[in-house]
């Protein structure tokens, strides 16, 4: 038995070894993408926050309400080039090729490496249930707050449990609306019921609407009745109204549970909640793909040409998975293919791929 092998079952000091220098080149690389990926919209927003009257502490602010974005979007393609990185400075330097020299095979890096990929899919995770939705909507609080007078606001449209709503002007917490317009459908689709108000306002429980009038359309006649104040019983809480105007709102899974069960409001088809839904608790493998799809870098010698086309042959792989993934995504929900379906889809292939690789390094 070698040194190596006699150390590494002593004591455990190749594993964690391993463990730390991908770790940590995961993690600046994460830091520097997320740095850029800041640098980038801060250059394109800071105009438009200094104009609002903020100052540096505006653009500060923003910046660090959009970290969370930034972290769960940067991980991914941090994992892959961070171990691809890694993997190469330690193949320069021989140490891949005395591990597998003391018989330590590739699936047996890959589970020295798996507590890596758990810790950051979990990271992931947390971050999409707990963090981004708050602070989305705390951002979206914020840039309302600020808004000069003159903005023109637009008319925002969402799905009710009681029927269609139209909301002419929100206050910047969401709790105020201005020129309510609810539209009511029968059985058979037409409108039977119109309400408007000229404001709707949140109590801490319920909606009330004041100085509102309702045109009930009948059979044979139309009845028109005006009231100074009355309740709306309806699904759509003022964090709802917040993301009424974000094309793609960050909700964690149990609000997206609740758009498909119907307590909670939404702007677009179920299908696309169910879609986000299921992609909600796939999104993390892709950690664990990008980090298979990196490993087999580790078999190239140095100063040979092998290194470069596997990284390569890595490079393109990971983002052909990150790509093929928002492809289908996008393509799946227009089609009407089953949202489980779409949310496996690239996971599994390219993570196969990967496994096919690693097979196939083990024989080098």
């Amino acid at each position: 038995m070698s040194l190596l092998r006699r150390i590494e079952m002593a004591n455990g000091a190749m594993p964690s070894y391993f463990r730390r220098r991908v770790g940590m080149q995961i993690l600046v690389l994460l830091a520097v993408i997320v740095a850029l990926m800041q640098l980038l919209e801060l250059l394109d927003v800071t105009t438009d926050v200094l104009k609002r009257d903020q100052g540096l502490f505006g653009v500060f602010y923003y910046g660090m309400l959009r970290i969370p974005a930034d972290v769960v979007t940067a991980l991914p393609i941090a994992v892959l080039l961070g171990t691809l990185l890694a993997l190469s400075a330690m193949a320069r330097n021989l140490e891949i090729a005395t591990m597998r020299a003391a018989g330590i095979s590739m699936m047996r890096m890959l589970g020295y490496l798996l507590p890596i990929a758990v810790a950051l899919a979990l990271l992931q995770f947390a971050l999409s249930e707990r963090v981004l939705p708050p602070a989305e909507n705390q951002l979206k609080e914020w840039w309302s707050a600020s808004a000069p007078a003159d903005d023109t606001p637009k008319r925002l449209w969402a799905h009710t449990a009681g029927g269609t709503v139209a909301i002419e002007r929100i206050s910047p917490d969401g709790r105020r609306l201005t020129g309510v317009r609810l539209y009511v459908r029968d059985s058979s689709g037409l409108i039977a019921d119109r309400v408007t108000a000229a404001e709707a306002l949140w109590n801490g429980r319920a909606w009330m609407l004041r100085d509102v009038t309702e045109i009930r359309i009948g059979d044979e006649r139309i009845a028109r009745t005006r009231v100074a104040e009355r309740p709306w019983n309806t699904n759509l809480r003022p964090e709802d109204v917040l993301r009424l105007d974000v094309d793609r709102p960050q909700l964690s899974t149990e609000m997206l549970a609740e758009v498909i069960a119907g307590t909670r409001a939404g702007t677009l088809p179920h299908r696309y909640y169910r879609t986000v839904f299921y992609r909600s608790f796939t999104a993390p493998l892709g950690i664990f793909v990008m980090l298979m799809l990196a490993l087999p870098t580790a078999v190239a010698l140095p100063r040979s040409q092998g290194g470069a086309r596997a990284m390569g042959t890595a490079l393109v792989l990971g983002l052909g998975f990150l790509l093929s993934d928002g492809i289908v995504a996008a393509l799946g929900s227009s089609a009407r293919w089953p949202p489980l379906a779409i949310a496996l889809a690239a996971p599994t292939v390219f993570a196969a791929i990967a496994l096919l690789q690693l097979k196939a390094t083990e024989r080098i």
